[in-house]
C-alpha cells in the first residue's frame, strides 16, 4: 500500500490517548512514540523507561521527553527511520514548520521536534500536512500554531502508523526490549 493512499488513518488518536491517560492530556513525547510505533501510553511511557531508567523514573511522570530517547524507542519497537537535516536556505537556519514542510522531498510520515514540542506529520502527495500528537488528530498544519514554530529535528518514517504493512513489531516491544 504506498504511503499516501489517499486518507489520513492512523489507529491511535489524540482522544484514545486522552482517555488511556484517565481524562488527561498526555504529554507530547510519549504521545508522539505511542502513535508513531501503534502503543498505548502506558506502552509508550513503559519503553522509555527501558531505554533510559534513570531519566524517566517510574514514580515519576514523563514531562520531558528527549529527542535520542524517542529514537532510541523506536528502534526497540522495530519503527524504520530516515533521519533529515532540516536546516534550509544560505544561513541554514531552523525552518518554521510551514518551510518544512515547502521543502520537504518526498510525501509520507514524519516525527518532528518543533520548539518545545513533538508532533507526526503526514505529508500528502497533494500538499497537505496533517499534525497528530497529544491534542490534534489529522489536523492541517496550516491551522495548529505549531506552524510559527521551528524545526529543531526530524525523521522521515518509513511507513505508516498503524497502516498493515507499516510499523511492525511484536506482540510487545517492552518485554522484546527487557529480554
Amino acid at each position: 500500500m504506498p504511503l499516501d493512499a489517499g486518507f489520513d488513518f492512523v489507529s491511535r488518536t489524540h482522544l484514545d490517548l486522552l482517555r488511556e491517560n484517565g481524562g488527561r492530556f498526555p504529554w507530547c513525547g510519549p504521545a508522539a512514540l505511542a502513535l508513531a510505533a501503534d502503543l498505548s501510553c502506558t506502552e509508550a511511557c513503559a519503553l522509555l523507561r527501558q531505554v533510559d531508567p534513570v531519566r524517566y523514573p517510574a514514580e515519576a511522570e514523563i514531562v520531558i521527553t528527549y529527542w535520542r530517547d524517542l529514537l532510541e524507542a523506536l528502534r526497540h519497537t522495530g519503527t524504520a527511520w530516515e533521519a533529515l537535516d532540516v536546516r534550509i536556505g544560505a544561513a541554514q537556519g531552523w525552518p518554521r514548520l510551514t518551510g518544512f514542510i515547502r521543502h520537504a522531498s518526498e510525501p509520507g510520515w514524519y516525527l518532528l521536534r518543533v520548539t518545545d514540542h513533538f508532533l507526526l506529520l503526514h505529508l500528502r502527495a497533494s500538499g497537505l500536512a496533517l499534525v497528530h500528537d497529544n491534542r490534534h488528530t489529522a489536523v492541517p498544519a496550516a491551522l495548529c500554531t505549531y506552524r510559527h514554530r521551528r524545526v529543531t529535528h526530524a525523521v522521515r518514517l518509513r511507513g505508516a502508523p498503524g497502516l498493515s504493512g507499516g510499523f511492525g513489531f511484536g506482540p510487545d516491544p517492552v518485554q522484546a526490549l527487557a529480554a
